[in-house]
């Protein structure tokens, strides 16, 4: 999808630039001098997402020339690409890489036609998830095509619910499940668990991190399931976490924490009487993509979430006549 079809919202800023003399840099990911390639057709689209993890800006840029420090003071920058070609520190980068930075890079790069993509700065560096494992420096990872798809898809259903959004305090309510989506495929592609990270701890020791996880889980009720939080809670990192539910149950930490919500979600719509909806329910789970959250679900049950409640106001009903 264009950034340009994005629409300005009280959630979402857009900007868009004519002419190269009143263009102003994003400074997401530190400051930048360019020189447009062919001024004549200069058009830059841009369009920012604060977060509550960080900064996101989306932009298709121009033919250009660049000359810039990026990186960040604080934290952790991206750039994830949506549909790029260019040539940064002499390197070709094309689309299926992903860019990540720590600390500041001087950084030169050409970009001989416009480009879209995503940058992001997150307010922590993410070293508890795995995430590029060095110190300072700007380095570039290949994903495959369906780990690509993925995140691309993350993003633009985010604009895209942020572009329709006039009430913050209802885009606030759902920021979390938003950026957990995000992260859920960030961590894929960034810090994926093979077998050497699981053989690096005992089953058993891997087991018990897995129980008080459940635990945990069972204990915060209907509180929706964060993998930052559970970390935080049971004293380890995401990493860990992530290689404990591979190891003993053989897929992801998110795959996992997204089960339970389901079954979460199952049991509200199941107990919730006439005053449930389904929208609400998955609301309340941490679901905020709908057209997602029914294929989940039928996937998972084998029926859609609006034939669960049907079949429970119907048991309510029968039970009211007897």
């Amino acid at each position: 999808m264009p950034v340009r079809w994005l629409k300005p919202s009280r959630v979402l800023g857009i900007e868009h630039y004519t002419e190269f003399e009143t263009f102003r840099p994003s400074e997401v990911l530190g400051g930048s001098t360019s020189t447009p390639l062919d001024p004549r057709h200069f058009s830059l689209h841009r369009a920012i997402l604060p977060l509550q993890e960080g900064l996101f800006v989306l932009q298709r840029t121009f033919a250009r020339r660049l000359e810039a420090d990026v990186g960040t003071d604080h934290g952790v920058g991206l750039v994830i690409p949506l549909a790029c070609h260019f040539i940064a520190n002499g390197c070709e980068i094309d689309n299926s890489m992903i860019g990540i930075v720590r600390g500041k890079v001087a950084t030169e790069a050409v970009e001989h036609h416009p480009n879209t993509y995503l940058m992001l700065r997150f307010n922590s560096d993410m070293r508890h998830r795995g995430w590029a494992d060095y110190e300072t420096g700007l380095e570039f990872t290949r994903l495959d095509d369906d780990a690509m798809a993925r995140l691309r898809a993350a993003i633009l259903d985010m604009f895209c619910l942020a572009s329709r959004c006039n009430d913050p305090r209802q885009f606030e309510a759902i920021n979390r499940p938003v950026q957990e989506r995000l992260l859920a495929s960030l961590d894929a592609a960034l810090a994926p668990v093979d077998a050497q990270d699981l053989r690096r701890g005992s089953f058993d020791k891997q087991r018990r991190l897995v129980a008080r996880l459940d635990e945990a889980a069972m204990l915060s009720g209907s509180i929706p399931l964060y993998s930052g939080d559970l970390a935080n809670t049971l004293g380890v990192s995401v990493r860990t976490l992530q290689s404990a539910t591979q190891a003993v149950h053989g897929v992801s930490l998110h795959h996992h924490l997204r089960l339970k919500r389901l079954w979460s979600t199952r049991t509200q719509l199941m107990t919730g009487g006439n005053g449930m909806s389904v929208k609400a329910a998955a609301l309340a789970n941490g679901f905020w993509h709908m057209g997602e959250f029914s294929k989940l679900y039928k996937t998972t049950f084998g029926e859609m979430p609006s034939g669960t409640l049907a079949q429970a106001r119907d048991f309510a009903d029968e039970s009211s006549y007897r």
